[in-house]
């Protein structure tokens, strides 16, 4: 009798033990690796004057989601290897939230979607991710340094010349790409990415090469970076080559940037043009962001030039939520003048203004 009842007992305290060590070894599981999920929400109303229009020139008002930066969701995530190894994948896609619509009709993960593997000397990742140029530069520009966004990216996608001369600061994605980030070295940090055109029987077409080297100390952040797109199927990167330089420097409650990006196009004529912006942020209070910077753009082949002013203001209404207020005044005197990038028209002169009124929030 006394014998069973022992039994029980132990028995009973092996099923706790189990149990226990069941606990601990999926907590550790869990503990060694990480998910998060996060996005960006973004709409407002923008209002644009000196449109084109069939009637004559008259001005447009608009109801815009993503114009500060493209909405999106992601997962990304990482597991612990063990000797400071680690696996790391993300998985974003693209949509507007004026109608839920995809970004990329048929594209789940339509801007990123990736693996790779991190360690000491440095991350390598395979997959679908934006070219350096789009992940580095932008933060040398008023168009993701505040909730400028399209207001901002104008001249730099120069859209009223139909983005023959898109200087992707603004981020485009590569697909069958293959990048390494080092680590930093004494400030110095190198980038590097190369994706595979994946074109039957053609190698190089699609091919795109791009490299950054940044230098991050203190207050003073500067990069210089070379992207090549070979043969793209479309016409506005057959192949583009761009050089692009920029720099920041925090001084107080100031931050000062500029940004040159130069763009060639290997066709006959070898069309080009280069922009610069240069400008500035306050942080008026911890709530309070303004800003404000001047673009020019020039090209060759005869081409007058453009410019652009734009200032910004910034309120938080929490970490993650803010209410903004942005204009822009354009004038370009080759095309028509275009203040907005992407969903803004053509004006019917040299000149164009617009201004948004908006809401942002990420999580």
């Amino acid at each position: 009798m006394d014998l069973r009842i022992d039994l029980k007992v132990l028995g009973n305290f092996l099923k706790k033990i189990c149990g226990l060590t069941l606990c601990l070894v999926t907590s550790t599981a869990f503990a060694d690796s990480s998910l998060q999920l996060y996005g960006v929400l973004d709409d407002g109303i923008t209002y644009t004057n000196n449109v084109r229009t069939s009637s004559g020139a008259s001005h447009e008002l608009q109801f815009i989601s993503g114009s500060t930066i493209g909405e999106h969701w992601g997962l990304t995530g990482s597991e612990d290897l063990g000797g400071d190894w680690k696996t790391v994948f993300k998985l974003e896609s693209g949509f507007s939230s004026s109608n839920g619509a995809q970004a990329v009709t048929g594209s789940e993960f339509n801007r990123q979607a990736y693996v790779g593997v991190r360690s000491p000397v440095g991350e390598i990742d395979l997959g679908q991710q934006y070219d350096f140029i789009g992940q580095i530069f932008p933060f040398y520009s008023i168009g993701a340094l505040t909730p400028a966004g399209l207001l901002g990216w104008s001249l730099h996608s120069d859209a009223a010349g139909g983005y023959s001369l898109d200087d992707r600061v603004w981020g485009e994605n590569v697909g069958n790409a293959v990048s390494y980030s080092s680590p930093s070295v004494g400030g110095f940090k190198l980038n590097a990415m190369y994706g595979l055109g994946n074109v039957a029987g053609s190698l190089g077409t699609g091919a795109t090469t791009n490299a950054v080297i940044s230098y991050n100390v203190g207050d003073l952040s500067a990069s210089l970076g070379y992207i090549a797109v070979h043969n793209n199927s479309e016409a506005r990167h057959v192949n583009t080559r761009e050089f692009v330089g920029g720099a920041s420097y925090k001084i107080g409650n100031a931050n000062i940037f500029g940004l040159v990006t130069h763009v060639e196009i290997g066709l006959d004529t070898t069309p080009s043009a280069t922009t610069y912006e240069g400008g500035a942020t306050y942080n008026l209070r911890p709530d309070i962001l303004l800003g404000a910077s001047y673009q020019l753009q020039t090209r060759n082949n005869g081409l007058a030039s453009a410019n652009q002013l734009t200032i910004v203001a910034d309120y938080l209404l929490s970490k993650r939520t803010s209410t903004y207020i942005a204009a822009t005044l354009a004038r370009d005197h080759a095309f028509g003048a275009q203040a907005q990038a992407a969903y803004g028209s053509v004006s019917d002169s040299t000149e164009q203004t617009a201004v948004r009124v908006g809401l942002q929030h990420t999580f």
